[in-house]
């Protein structure tokens, strides 16, 4: 098996994704399954208290909640919660896309409506078994929907777009710049993703005018405005590694930049 899922961007940057075993899985699976428990014994209780007041309504709200509870529980909040259920954020580990993004709804759903096969013929034989002989870990709910499990932990930046070390640089701590940062769109991400790779093959005038184009740009639609003790191409840096550290979900404080 794989230790790891390594996604090319078409910037030709590559990410790499820790994929999380079958342990990891199972125990997430047992923290959700008592959840579901849980959720289901509420919504029991909730439909004997409507059956009391209104005759024969008790047994269509316990089989709504129930539908709701064992199939839109996992959809819900995966697609909500950046791929995580509570028994996920638990252990550390959340569903992506094969492509590294964050799955869509259509994913969400298709992965868990295909649990229906993957826990056959008990406590999740087929999905185990799926699990341990695909090359990324997938269940065949996963091999369905296009996504794969990974756990949640710091990658390694491109190189291209990381500092050689580590220092102070008050700007990446900046609350404003980070809500900013938030805003950048993919097309606009993959421009600075593009022009980082490539300055180093670039002619001077030519890099010069485009991090200054790129700069004035990001400047006048993010509201930021460039320190002083950056130059154009010292501030696109910075701001592209602020915006690969979100984009991968790290925590907070974590992401390198480059200082000044």
């Amino acid at each position: 098996m794989r230790d790891l899922l390594s996604v090319r961007t078409p910037e030709n940057v590559t990410f790499d994704f820790e994929l999380a075993g079958v342990a990891s899985r199972a125990a997430a699976s047992v923290i959700d399954v008592l959840t579901m428990t849980l959720l289901t014994l509420s919504g029991a209780m909730i439909a004997a208290a409507f059956g009391k007041v209104f005759e024969g309504l008790g047994a269509v709200v316990y089989f709504v909640a129930g539908f709701a509870v064992q199939w839109g529980y996992g959809a819900a909040l995966e697609w909500g919660f950046d791929g995580q259920t509570l028994g996920k954020r638990a252990v550390g580990i959340r569903v992506l896309a094969l492509t590294g993004t964050p799955i869509t709804f259509v994913q969400a759903a298709v992965r868990n409506l295909v649990r229906v096969v993957d826990i056959l013929p008990a406590i999740y034989g087929v999905g185990a078994w799926s699990a341990l002989l695909d090359p990324s870990a997938r269940r065949l709910g996963d091999i369905a929907a296009g996504t794969v499990v990974v756990r949640v932990r710091r990658s390694p930046r491109p190189s291209a777009v990381m500092a050689p070390v580590d220092r102070y640089n008050s700007f990446i701590h900046d609350e404003g710049v980070a809500h900013a940062v938030r805003r950048i769109t993919p097309p606009e991400r993959d421009a600075m993703i593009g022009l980082a790779v490539r300055r180093e093959s670039l002619p001077l005038p030519v890099r010069y005018a485009l991090f200054a184009k790129l700069a004035a740009h990001l400047e006048q639609r993010l509201g930021i405005t460039r320190p002083d003790y950056f130059s154009e191409e010292r501030f696109v840096l910075n701001l592209a590694a602020i915006a690969l550290g979100a984009w991968q979900n790290e925590p907070k404080g974590t992401s390198r930049a480059y200082d000044s």
